[in-house]
């Protein structure tokens, strides 16, 4: 019998950043884009400037150390899978996020899921992640890391690749400008961030998205997705 999603039961949520081509100042993120046609007479687009780091993006390896895995490197599965939710939100009184207030998110699910992905409800931008918790969240095994844009780990440049070489090292993909978090109304969920297929690239745009069950239990041995 094929595979389906009960759509009565799971709902699809779009994580995805909407890329708007030809703005006036798309600061270094471009997306320029010309109406144009193919040779039978039928429209096209022909895109003018971009690169791979515009919209909602996956990064490989290679984005850091130039050499090693690339998008395509990775199998299908790698971009999909038992994901957890992260409120990064610090307690009254601390500025950042530290490396207890993440355990007590995490540590009693570790094990049941293979993605993470840390949603900013704090209400400040940027909110610093304590580079002491980075470790921590590479040891948790998994394969992808998806953050929201104004979430920052460490501070500065050199604290800023370090935190790339720590994950990488390890073939953790990271997943930026993911979008519509809040939507997100349990702490368990599927995930599946499909990039494209281009050979070589460091990094490419990808369509995320999150099925995530609109009653409580029933996620089997992964947990109750609260």
């Amino acid at each position: 019998m094929p595979f389906q999603i009960d759509l009565e039961k799971y709902k699809i949520i779009d994580l995805a950043k909407e890329v708007v081509p030809n703005l006036l100042d798309p600061g270094d993120r471009p997306f320029v884009i010309e109406e144009s046609r193919l040779g039978d007479g039928t429209y096209k687009f022909d895109i003018r400037q971009t690169h791979t780091h515009v919209g909602t993006h996956v990064e490989s390896p290679w984005h850091y150390y130039h050499e090693g895995k690339t998008i395509t490197d990775f199998p299908l599965e790698h971009f999909m899978g038992r994901a957890r939710l992260l409120r990064a939100a610090p307690s009254p009184g601390a500025g950042s996020m530290t490396l207890a207030m993440i355990q007590e998110q995490l540590e009693a699910h570790r094990g049941a899921f293979e993605i993470l992905l840390m949603r900013n409800d704090s209400g400040k931008t940027p909110l610093r992640v304590e580079m002491e918790a980075v470790p921590y969240i590479r040891d948790l095994k998994i394969k992808l890391l998806i953050f929201e844009a104004g979430i920052e780990f460490g501070e500065g440049v050199e604290d800023g690749r370090k935190f790339h070489d720590l994950l990488m090292s390890r073939d953790i993909c990271l997943v930026e400008f993911p979008e519509q978090c809040r939507e997100l109304d349990r702490d368990a969920f599927y995930i599946f961030a499909l990039p494209m297929r281009v050979k070589g690239l460091d990094s490419a745009m990808c369509r995320l998205m999150a099925v995530v069950e609109r009653y409580t239990g029933g996620l089997g041995d992964w947990g109750t997705g609260r």
